[in-house]
């Protein structure tokens, strides 16, 4: 028995010198620990939600009924009415016999350009500026992708290539090639009358060339009454075959979701919003919002319409998307530094030795971190570059701290 009092004598002991290092160490700590502080720093941050929804435009299909069709106009692209859009080919020949009447009528038009120099007396200083900003214009549309400015400028620089090499000697050689070229698009042109034909656009409108089905399922007018239900049940149509691409008409375009209630309860038609989609297209776009449905299970329709960036969303469908209700501008204050003394919110600063007590209003909670009001009315405020005290301890204001 004396043996087994002794054994918990000892762990006793043991215990108490644990608790007593332990709370040494605390003290100790909490005395010399370095002071640690955090720049105050503006910041922005969107208070909303990531929805998953549907691009919605008012659409016209464009059908072709030949065997080989081929699209003249870019996605995109504004087309007037009677605009050309797409070339129609009843055959294979068809087809290789307009390569060789654009290639043609390319030809015709260089030499043209050139001819006319050759018989005037062109100044070469000039035509080497033309051609030297006609290069850098070049590059600048290449650096850009933008192929339809590059197709005009090619025909033109090389226009003022073959005018730059010209001379008097060869222009009876240069007409004689014009006259032979004329004569053989003038018979290419009488023989694809019959089997080649251009299909043109039946208004105004921006082209696509993608059909998905969805172009007579998903309206604008449908928007305007459909049910969360309704709108989880939408399937697209079987494309048309002879389908080749669309026609969309109007400026206005909509994204459309279902979103839980609580997600929705402060946001009303008229509000301003913005959406970044998650793929295909990253630029932010400012929205307005066109309807917020009722109630249904727990969800609302959200629509949402737009009247910028056509352009860029004719191949966009269903997409993925973050949508920004509200944005707080302010300054980033870590949680970890604010305190909350005689009711009042607020955190201390290190100006210099002394630990300074400045209020806050807090405007969002990002997880992490508040965004608080930069009230630039008094120096006594916090501002942008104060350094944030986040770990010190009995801190009051005025306090000389180290």
């Amino acid at each position: 028995m004396k043996q087994g009092k002794s054994y918990f004598t000892v762990i006793v002991w043991i215990l108490l010198a644990a608790i007593v290092a332990y709370f040494t160490y605390s003290v100790v700590s909490s005395l010399y620990a370095p002071l640690l502080t955090v720049t105050v720093t503006q910041y922005e941050a969107g208070a909303g939600c990531y929805a998953t929804g549907f691009v919605v435009r008012q659409e016209e299909l464009i059908y072709s009924d030949y065997d080989t069709t081929v699209i003249t106009c870019s996605e995109g692209m504004h087309v007037a009415s009677s605009d050309v859009v797409a070339i129609g080919y009843q055959s294979e020949e068809a087809r290789t016999r307009q390569a060789r009447i654009d290639e043609l009528t390319a030809q015709i038009e260089q030499l043209e350009f050139a001819w006319n120099a050759a018989t005037s007396a062109a100044d070469q200083a000039a035509l080497d500026a033309q051609i030297s900003n006609s290069l850098v214009q070049y590059v600048r549309y290449l650096s850009r992708r933008d192929m339809n400015s590059l197709d005009a400028l090619s025909s033109e620089l090389k226009g003022y290539v073959l005018r730059r090499t010209s001379s008097t000697e060869a222009s009876d050689s240069m007409q004689q090639k014009i006259e032979a070229f004329k004569a053989e698009l003038a018979t290419l042109r009488t023989q694809a009358a019959s089997d080649t034909s251009q299909i043109r656009a039946g208004g105004a409108g921006t082209f696509s060339a993608s059909v998905d089905g969805y172009e007579y399922v998903l309206t604008p007018e449908l928007l305007d009454s459909v049910s969360t239900q309704e709108f989880s049940a939408l399937t697209p149509d079987e494309p048309d075959e002879r389908a080749i691409g669309k026609l969309i008409t109007g400026m206005t375009w909509y994204f459309a979701c279902t979103l839980p209630s609580s997600e929705l309860k402060d946001v009303h038609e008229g509000d301003r919003v913005t959406l970044t989609f998650a793929r295909d297209y990253y630029q932010p776009v400012s929205m307005r919002v066109r309807r917020v449905g009722d109630n249904e299970g727990g969800y609302r329709m959200l629509v949402l319409s737009s009247d910028t960036a056509m352009q860029n969303i004719t191949m966009l469908r269903m997409q993925s998307a973050d949508v920004v209700f509200t944005t707080y501008n302010g300054l980033r204050v870590p949680k970890d530094a604010v305190r909350v003394e005689n009711g009042q919110t607020g955190v201390y600063v290190l100006e210099g030795t002394t630990a300074k007590w400045k209020p806050i209003t807090i405007l969002h909670d990002t997880g992490e971190s508040y965004i608080v009001e930069l009230d630039k009315s008094s120096t006594g405020n916090l501002w942008p570059g104060d350094e944030l005290i986040i770990n010190a301890k009995n801190l009051y204001n005025g306090k000389v701290v180290s």
